[in-house]
């Protein structure tokens, strides 16, 4: 990071298990955060499973209600916190201890979220930076390679100069040694549609001894969401010198609802012998599968196949729409195979969804008791609360 450059501070709040950001950031330059360094505190290391991230901590003064500043001298802020259901307005006074405060009588603060005070020197105002003028052209030769990366990645985001940005594109392909930089090239020429770039992502696929640039050649072709990246994605997730490799895996996230929504194309692989590579075929369904999708998942619960059923059962549950409904349930009434997995996945959608299409049918009393295994039935089953319980019971020492 370079001293000009903003990092940005963001209050997190937890909706169960699911994190909602405030509205307010509060950005510092990495200048000021590095010459306060001194007066920050390094934490314990995070598990390995978390990537054994540290954290660093800088003291600050957040409050915890909304509200207005009052005063603010050499060592106290004093401010008028806003009442809430519970509490009054009032006052409150915070001492600085040497922290620098940010704001002025009059300025209003976020509770929670606003930092008032704090060890660096100043806090900035993005506002301010949104008058820059940035032009990648400028930039493609430059002598650091996080500003030449930054600026391939720019081009295809500037359409009214994609012949000119093409032509750039292809010369940086020529004359680029830094390798993630290079890539980031092809990704940006496959996006501006120069078939020199296409090639050379396919290399980085098929003749690439590093890994991580393999990998991060998946994610380029996902962004495409073009049929030729949709062939290259097949052929990745289907080829056995990739097996037990997690391209494979990423492959097939790629042909789901975070890039080229082919959902067809995931039926294959629920039935893959990779446990992984089933579990990213089923997460990679959304919402918007179609209906011939979903008739296909629906063909394989019925088929009562030990070990696709389940999963075809779990991905008609994330996509969770109106026609796995209405098709699941015309399948139960149907009576024809294997229908007690049909019975269980929908059992497993959203209750006020089967109660409200099978209002007065016999077939909403045969589900009465998988219903009760709801999360919004049954608070054992919230997804907060189950991950709670599994770790109780997984302590045996």
């Amino acid at each position: 990071m370079r001293d000009e450059d903003l990092a940005a501070f963001i209050a997190c709040a937890d909706d169960n298990g699911t994190p909602v950001p405030a509205t307010e950031p509060v950005f510092f330059t990495c200048r000021d955060l590095r010459m306060t360094e001194a007066a920050s505190r390094l934490g314990d290391p995070k598990a390995a499973s978390e990537g054994t991230e540290t954290a660093r901590t800088w003291p600050s003064i957040v409050p915890k209600r909304s509200g207005v500043v009052l005063d603010v001298d050499k060592s106290v802020i004093r401010v008028q916190m806003d009442a809430d259901r519970e509490r009054p307005e009032r006052p409150q006074t915070f001492q600085l201890r040497g922290r620098t405060p940010y704001v002025a009588v009059g300025d209003r603060f976020v509770g929670e979220a606003s930092i008032i005070a704090g060890a660096p020197p100043h806090r900035t105002d993005f506002e301010t930076y949104l008058k820059n003028a940035y032009d990648p052209m400028k930039e493609l030769d430059a002598n650091d390679a996080v500003d030449r990366y930054a600026a391939v990645k720019s081009l295809p985001f500037l359409p009214e100069k994609k012949n000119q940005a093409v032509t750039a594109i292809e010369q940086r392909l020529d004359a680029e040694k830094e390798d993630r930089v290079l890539l980031e090239a092809v990704g940006a020429g496959t996006a501006l549609e120069s078939a020199k770039a296409w090639e050379m992502l396919e290399g980085f696929v098929w003749n690439q001894e590093r890994g991580d640039l393999r990998m991060e050649a998946v994610f380029i072709l996902t962004e495409l969401r073009s049929p030729g990246a949709r062939d290259v994605l097949l052929r990745i997730a289907s080829d056995t010198q990739f097996a037990e490799d997690e391209i494979r895996q990423a492959a097939v996230w790629g042909l789901g609802k975070a890039g080229l929504k082919r959902y067809s194309d995931l039926v294959t692989f629920l039935k893959d012998a990779e446990r992984d590579v089933v579990l990213h075929a089923i997460a990679a369904f959304g919402p918007d599968a179609p209906e011939p999708v979903i008739a296909q998942l629906t063909a394989e619960l019925i088929s009562g196949d030990a070990r696709l059923a389940p999963a075809a059962s779990e991905a008609l549950r994330i996509i969770g729409s109106d026609q796995v409904l209405k098709g699941l349930v015309t399948a139960a009434r149907e009576k024809e195979g294997w229908t007690d997995w049909v019975l269980a996945t929908i059992g497993r959608l959203p209750v006020d969804k089967v109660r409200n299409a099978l209002k007065g049918d016999p077939l909403l009393d045969r589900l009465a008791p998988l219903l009760l295994l709801s999360n919004t039935e049954n608070w054992i089953t919230e997804d907060t609360v189950d991950i709670d319980l599994k770790f109780l019971l997984k302590q045996n020492l």
